[in-house]
């Protein structure tokens, strides 16, 4: 795989957003030596996506190659596969259709990923640029791609990071599929607020050996548009998001907390649903009450909100078993093809793990 750039965007009825998104990336500077190449996938838009596109790249005079492909099955997932099926190089970078890239950042990028050989996927850094004054308790949501994903620049502790400005090492994504990976969550779907799919990516590369990083240096400003900063939307993102848990949370119990039976997973899910249990009350009291005895502020009322859509989506125990079990499975087929390629690769060792089969 030839070391370069791949910027995907993925787009469902992004017209509004692109131009600036596109011409901010224009204006990259990127040295001659690094190549690069911007593609950006209409997922099944209804708008006038793909022709915004196109006329503001041709217009932005950037000579870098640019690729406008149409993915017509909904969901981001599909987007970004079809992406990595067309990108040219070994690094990915999934730009939104609403971020703004620093002038450096696919130089940055590139240069972190070659001195870094173990990242599998990179994250940056969101500074948040909202079309209106937010509320105050949505100035800092959680809900929003941004903020430092770490204490320090370097490999993350919770192997996660948010899709937007993140960067994935190709022929690692391409070694979990010759493994077997699937996606289980489609991510965002047209309208719907499902996620996750980001954080699924990073688990299972995470799972299979490779180092999940954020650095702080890779700036990125993520922009906000006034429709997203309203309370309905809010509850709607934390009910529709919720229902990636029962694919995510078996990531985590192998991944983060180094389970590796059925009986680890039995016990680190009712250690989690216990942990939910034991904060609803304080949440639900805050949620109704301020220290005068007051209706108290959103943030609280959706912060409960959160909180219980999270707890409620370990109702699906037997699916989150069943993607337990799987993800064993896979880890183990994993484990067996690196073996296999690292003694083909090596016909000496291979040689002497016979002869040791042999005289046992």
């Amino acid at each position: 795989m030839e070391a370069g750039v791949s910027v995907i965007i993925c787009t469902y009825n992004g017209a509004a957003l692109l131009p600036d998104t596109l011409r901010h990336l224009a204006r990259q500077n990127v040295p001659p030596e690094i190549p690069w190449e911007v593609i950006v996938i209409d997922n099944a838009s209804t708008d006038q996506s793909a022709a915004v596109a196109a006329s503001v790249w041709e217009n932005s005079g950037n000579k870098t190659p640019f690729s406008l492909l149409h993915q017509p099955q909904p969901g981001l997932t599909f987007a970004r596969e079809l992406g990595l099926a067309k990108a040219r190089y070994e690094f990915v970078l999934f730009c939104d259709d609403d971020n703004w890239l620093c002038p450096d950042y696919v130089k940055r990028a590139y240069e972190l990923m070659m001195q870094h050989p173990e990242i599998g996927m990179l994250g940056g850094y969101g500074e948040l640029v909202f079309q209106e004054k937010p509320p105050h308790w949505a100035r800092n949501s959680r809900l929003f791609a941004s903020g430092p994903q770490a204490l320090r620049s370097g490999k993350v502790k919770t192997n996660v990071v948010y899709g937007a400005g993140s960067v994935m090492r190709r022929t690692a994504f391409e070694a979990l599929l010759k493994a077997g990976f699937r996606s289980r969550l489609t991510d965002r779907k047209g309208a719907s607020l499902s996620s996750g799919g980001d954080y699924e990516l990073c688990f299972a590369l995470a799972l299979a050996g490779n180092a999940i990083w954020y650095h702080d240096r890779l700036i990125f400003r993520h922009f906000i548009p006034a429709k997203r900063l309203t309370r309905e939307y809010h509850e709607r993102y934390f009910r529709e998001s919720a229902q990636s848990f029962s694919a995510l949370v078996p990531y985590r119990f192998l991944v983060n907390k180094g389970s590796r039976s059925l009986a680890d997973f039995h016990f680190q899910y009712a250690k989690t649903v216990a942990n939910y249990t034991r904060k609803l009350l304080p949440a639900f009291i805050k949620s109704l009450l301020l220290p005068a005895g007051l209706r108290t502020s959103q943030a609280n009322e959706l912060a409960y909100i959160s909180l219980k859509a999270k707890l409620g989506s370990f109702r699906n125990y037997r699916t989150m078993l069943q993607n337990f079990r799987e993800l064993l499975l896979f880890k183990q087929q994993f484990q067996d093809q690196a073996k296999s390629q690292f003694l083909q690769v090596n016909p000496k060792v291979n040689m002497l793990s016979q002869s040791l089969r042999i005289s046992d």
